[in-house]
């Protein structure tokens, strides 16, 4: 018997448990679970599907994916670049009307590879959603594809595209909508053409046939009540598909065996890491850096406050935060810096030189993920995020809609993959990524000849 087979295995225990844990929660009324090992897999399901319906998901209940799209759109990207129809590295303003200004940074334009790694630069979500919202449940359903231009118009990127990463439901959006465009076909066809149907996934779609609306589970929002599907016109790229954990199983066993085809050959592209330009951020701001620190410098010579007060703390660290909120993380780096060689000088032995240091390095690590810095060596892929598991690198992306949670994950080498698909506003991530590690710590053992004792230990957080 196989290894995802055995239901008293420690394994089939863990995801027993994670998942019937979930389910107990008042909050929570639904989820379907795929565990993919090698050339085995299997569907579990658990709670029920509705509040008024007891029927427990299965491998073919439908659900929102929301941002699993974007792998998907990354994979359209990579399809049509292979045709030759677009460049991975093509300025997005080349695929978009003549009249519409596509933001840039310094002259660096936006790429459509930015678009699907997260390194454009642009905001989470366009500024001006928010006004065309007529039904919070429902907010995506009536931004236009004229919202999205009159936005582009006036945006402006947060730094220079392709040297650091900083998640963007509208870039996703983006990148769906200029594929569409390019290839003269709506995104939902586009899809089902080039990626989809290639793969054998007949049960992936944005519009739902009249059999897969039957089996689509209701979402349920963070509370536990009923609420809308989301429709996503002009964005559908950064989360509008919705399928199975059948699919998703097989989406993924795809992946970690594309086949010789078109699609199989954009998959395999999409899990190429690709670096990132960090070292192109290095010289930005360093004249705001340096008015910044003398600024802090003349107010602790001015209004003399002591060393480990809270006061002279924040005077070392605000000059450290508006430099990177203004100009960008190395800025703060440039200010930390000065700061912290002026204040030593004007202080001497009182500065406490290496507990200031420390509070200096805490806020730029802080501040640096947050606006989206990756170190040397950091690298993105074309849609998928990545977590390192113990001494192995996964591929995954999660999801999330009004009523839906979601995540797919896999581990390449050791040829493992998991689906976890909720029709509840409550995250999944901590189970999918607790599974997949406990699938990766069994099929090694399994592998060396143990059989595995004992449970997993949960994925750390």
């Amino acid at each position: 018997m196989g290894l995802i087979e055995q239901a008293d295995s420690p394994l089939r225990r863990k995801v027993d448990d994670v998942a019937g844990q979930y389910v107990r929660s008042t909050r929570n009324v639904g989820l379907a679970v795929g565990l993919l090992a090698g050339d085995e897999s299997l569907v579990l399901g658990y709670g029920k599907i509705a509040r008024d319906d007891d029927r427990t998901p299965d491998g073919q209940t439908v659900f929102e994916i929301g941002s699993v799209t974007k792998v998907f759109s990354a994979a359209l990207l990579a399809e049509m670049s292979g045709r030759g129809e677009v460049g991975i590295d093509q300025p997005v303003a080349e695929l978009l009307p003549p009249e519409v200004r596509m933001p840039s940074r310094r002259g660096e334009p936006i790429t459509l590879a930015h678009l699907s790694e997260h390194t454009s630069a642009l905001p989470r979500l366009p500024g001006n959603l928010w006004p065309t919202v007529t039904d919070q449940k429902n907010p995506y359903r009536d931004y236009q594809v004229s919202h999205l231009y009159e936005y582009l118009k006036g945006a402006r990127v947060g730094f220079p595209p392709g040297t650091g990463a900083a998640y963007s439901n509208l870039g996703a959006g983006l990148l769906g909508h200029v594929l569409s465009l390019r290839a003269g076909l709506p995104y939902g066809e586009l899809m089902a053409e080039r990626i989809l149907r290639p793969l054998g996934l007949t049960d992936t779609a944005i519009a739902l046939s009249e059999d897969q609306a039957s089996r689509l589970a209701p979402g349920h929002d963070a509370m536990g009540k009923p609420t809308a599907n989301w429709d996503l016109p002009t964005l559908a790229g950064a989360g509008a598909l919705r399928s199975t954990a059948d699919e998703m199983v097989s989406f993924l066993r795809a992946n970690l065996g594309p086949p010789d085809s078109p699609a199989g050959a954009a998959l395999r592209a999409c899990h190429a890491p690709r670096p990132v330009a960090w070292w192109r951020r290095i010289g930005v701001g360093i004249v705001q850096a340096v008015g910044l620190a003398a600024a802090s410098l003349l107010v602790q010579w001015a209004a003399p406050v002591s060393p480990g007060r809270w006061t002279f703390l924040a005077a070392l660290i605000l000059p450290v935060l508006v430099a990177q909120g203004w100009k960008g993380f190395w800025s703060g780096v440039w200010t930390a810096l000065a700061v912290w060689a002026g204040s030593w000088l004007l202080w001497g032995s009182g500065f406490g030189w290496a507990p200031a240091g420390v509070a200096l390095l805490i806020s730029l690590g802080v501040s640096g993920l947050a606006s989206g810095y990756l170190p040397p060596g950091g690298k993105v892929r074309l849609g998928w995020q990545e977590s390192a598991l113990d001494d192995a690198t996964a591929l995954w992306h999660n999801g999330g809609t009004g009523g839906y949670r979601s995540l797919v994950g896999f581990e390449p080498d050791s040829r493992v993959g998991v689906v976890v698909l909720s029709n509840s506003a409550n995250e999944v991530d901590t189970i999918g990524m607790a599974l997949l590690k406990a699938l990766l710590e069994s099929t090694r053992l399994q592998n060396d000849g143990q059989a595995p004792s004992g449970e997993t230990p949960d994925q750390s957080q």
